[in-house]
């Protein structure tokens, strides 16, 4: 799998597709302070239920003010930086020389794992820079240990989107098509996203809501101190959607014939 490894990095290293995600991931949260100090100026007043991030402090959920844009921008690297393998054919050359399927799978997922985790600290460094400069560092409303809470914070909200990338490399590997898996990864984000907030207005099916990543990172305030006492249910949600889909891709994928 090392050689995996190796040779995706090199591809990584030398592609746009990667500029271009950190560029959008480093623009966001500058754009969105600067909006922010539009906002103040025009004499309205930022508030944190509302806006999620209103200074350096609560600039650590800036993964789930920008959930959904994350989750499709990754969406599409993933579709193209998997989905190009089969298009092009290459993906035949490595299972030519002996790779086994499942080490191949790996190594994209941890190669997808690894672009989330550094456009995830981007967004968060960035937001949290802008944001201080411009609001001052301030407070999380309740957080005595501010360190430990933007720890958590982070590692929660890196699972919840990492869990999204997990299926996107899952469905990306069933359809072998970078088309269609587009098209089901926007219909898993957007079905996810939505459906939680229908089952939230039943009784009987509101316990659901719970075993959807997107319920934790749409609908959760993470400063809250609420949705804080989740954190463990949140990463075991998040743990179990990537194992499951992970299970499931490479179960699909090595029962696939490569053409």
């Amino acid at each position: 799998m090392s050689n995996l490894l190796a040779a995706d990095k090199i591809k990584l290293t030398h592609s746009k597709k990667i500029i271009l995600v950190l560029l959008i991931m480093g623009l966001l949260p500058l754009v969105q302070a600067l909006n922010g100090q539009l906002t103040v100026h025009s004499g309205f007043k930022l508030t944190q239920l509302k806006d999620i991030v209103i200074d350096g402090a609560t600039s650590i959920l800036m993964i789930e003010k920008n959930g959904l844009t994350l989750s499709v921008v990754l969406l599409v690297f993933v579709n193209f930086f998997i989905g190009e393998e089969f298009q092009h054919g290459t993906i035949r050359n490595a299972l030519s020389l002996g790779q086994r399927r499942a080490d191949y799978y790996l190594a994209k997922l941890i190669m997808a794992a690894g672009l989330t985790f550094v456009a995830a600290v981007v967004t968060t460094v960035v937001g949290m820079l802008s944001y201080s400069v411009l609001f001052n560092f301030g407070q999380v409303v309740g957080i005595d240990h501010y360190f430990s809470y933007a720890l958590q914070a982070f590692i929660v909200l890196y699972l919840l989107i990492l869990a999204n990338v997990a299926v996107y490399v899952a469905v990306t590997f069933i359809t072998k098509n970078t088309g269609m898996a587009m098209v089901w990864g926007f219909l898993y984000t957007i079905g996810t996203g939505f459906v939680p907030g229908v089952f939230q207005q039943t009784e009987h099916f509101k316990f659901l809501t719970n075993w959807f990543t997107q319920t934790y990172l749409f609908y959760r305030n993470l400063a809250l101190p609420a949705a804080i006492t989740e954190f463990p249910q949140m990463i075991l949600v998040s743990g179990a959607t990537i194992i499951l889909a992970t299970i499931l891709g490479i179960y699909i994928f090595k029962h696939t014939d490569i053409k």
